[in-house]
């Protein structure tokens, strides 16, 4: 059976379906990326996690690099075990261990190694586990990974992040600490996943972009749809005036194409947030 609920047609330019219910891609090394804030589990949402779980995993299973924000630990045991072909680094904002809101790393154990993780504090004490910065009212993270791609022979720096909802101050110095970590990188590809609560021309976008960052959306070659919002909430009336708030953002690579998923469970969306996933070529 096809695994997932693209649409017919949404990565005809980019992807091609097999009956297997894998994903791949036209050229051989061309990835699938894709970046999804999947809500913390709340009992009280009107989809609860036990209701849409399986859901989101079937989603975005087929994906080469993919980056969750609000997963409790719980969470992100319930995407390791639905993700079987894929490793992942992340720890808990609380305490770097479990406690607390985590945003994973997930990727393909079948074509890339892992060179170096770390999860850095977005605050003026970035490895203090528990630390909030100015004015957020939370402690952020970034998850950041470097892999070895076994098929390009390159090497790929990740981030994925979850800036704060609160802090306008935050926001735009998360983004100049990770311009700065990229800077200092030193790999061929650079990709920052996540919910950075900041839409296009704002400042946090634009310190990425005069960093030699590209926002995917515009890089794309190919878009399903154009400047669709992303934070919807549950029901599936609000995708309508919704912002563009979950990004990807792109250095050294091209980006054939840009979506985003709309997964529905009865009157629902699988979050309140939509998917937002990529055809990235080295």
């Amino acid at each position: 059976m096809i695994k997932g609920a693209i649409r017919a047609g949404i990565l005809l330019a980019a992807v091609t379906w097999f009956m297997d219910g894998s994903l791949r891609a036209q050229d051989p090394d061309e990835m699938a990326v894709v970046t999804f804030n999947v809500r913390y589990d709340n009992p009280g949402d009107p989809l609860t996690w036990e209701q849409r779980r399986d859901q989101v995993v079937a989603a975005i299973g087929y994906f080469d690099i993919l980056g969750f924000q609000e997963a409790l630990a719980n969470q992100v045991a319930d995407l390791a075990a639905g993700l079987p072909e894929h490793d992942h680094y992340g720890v808990g904002r609380d305490d770097g261990i479990a406690g607390g809101e985590h945003c994973p790393i997930f990727w393909r154990r079948d074509r890339f190694d892992l060179l170096h993780a770390e999860t850095k504090w977005l605050s003026t004490e970035p490895d203090v586990p528990g630390s909030v910065g100015w004015d957020a009212a939370l402690p952020r993270i970034a998850t950041i990974v470097s892999l070895h791609d076994r098929r390009t022979g390159k090497v790929i720096r990740i981030a994925n992040t979850h800036f704060s909802h609160i802090g306008a101050r935050a926001r735009a110095l998360a983004a100049r600490m990770l311009s700065l970590q990229f800077s200092i990188s030193g790999a061929d590809i650079d990709l920052l996943l996540g919910d950075l609560n900041a839409e296009p021309g704002s400042e946090p976008l634009q310190i990425l972009q005069g960093s030699g960052l590209s926002d995917a959306h515009d890089a794309a070659s190919r878009k399903c749809r154009d400047n669709i919002g992303t934070y919807t909430g549950f029901p599936t009336g609000g995708l309508r005036g919704a912002p563009r708030i979950d990004h990807i953002f792109v250095r050294g690579a091209s980006v054939p194409w840009y979506c985003t998923e709309e997964k529905i469970v009865g009157a629902y969306y699988i979050s309140d947030h939509l998917p937002v996933y990529i055809a990235l070529m080295p």
